[in-house]
């Protein structure tokens, strides 16, 4: 008998630990009227100059949507992958996969040359995705003496301001060569 409560408990243990770590991948971060978003933590790849890629997954409330927007039957959820600059809030789409409930591939339609950058649409999917990629870069990319100015302006008033850390002395100049023989006495 203990045996199977110990079995029972080890497979919800598993279950619970299966779920969570699908709920961590793929978090739902907008709404519309007709879709879902969500993002893929997982596909977030940051490149230089504070450009990210990373996947959106569509999925419609109803569903006929798909249907009676791209004219394909049995659609399930769409991944869409984006190209953001979060420095000009602006983007580009690098493609698009539409799947069935099945995980079958049903559609494909990547770019024939690479387009060009769009800016972010206001109150829109794209500006609520920017809120979760970007906001990674911000917090990381603030220098110390930056917090450190922060919190001397946010000090309580009357309240003597912190002193400014030392500059660095300059480097020592290298000693010149005389420009001829020396005199002789």
């Amino acid at each position: 008998m203990s045996v199977r409560i110990f079995i029972a408990v080890l497979v919800v243990l598993m279950c619970f630990g299966i779920c969570h770590a699908k709920a961590e991948r793929w978090s739902n971060f907008a709404e519309d009227t007709d879709l879902k978003y969500y993002i893929d933590q997982r596909s977030i790849i940051s490149l230089p100059d504070n450009v990210y890629i990373f996947w959106v997954k569509s999925v419609a409330k109803d569903k006929d949507y798909f249907k009676s927007e791209y004219n394909l039957n049995n659609v399930s959820y769409m991944f869409t992958s984006y190209e953001l600059d979060c420095a000009v809030s602006s983007y580009r789409v690098r493609g698009t996969i539409m799947f069935d409930k099945n995980r079958k591939e049903i559609n494909k339609s990547i770019p024939d040359k690479e387009p060009s950058f769009e800016p972010v649409p206001p109150e829109s999917m794209l500006e609520l995705a920017q809120d979760e990629v970007c906001v990674k870069e911000e917090g990381a990319s603030e220098t110390p003496d930056a917090e450190e100015r922060s919190a001397a302006k946010t000090a309580a008033p009357g309240a003597p301001e912190a002193p400014l850390a030392p500059e660095a002395p300059e480097a020592p100049t290298a000693p010149t060569a005389p420009e001829g023989p020396p005199e002789l006495q």
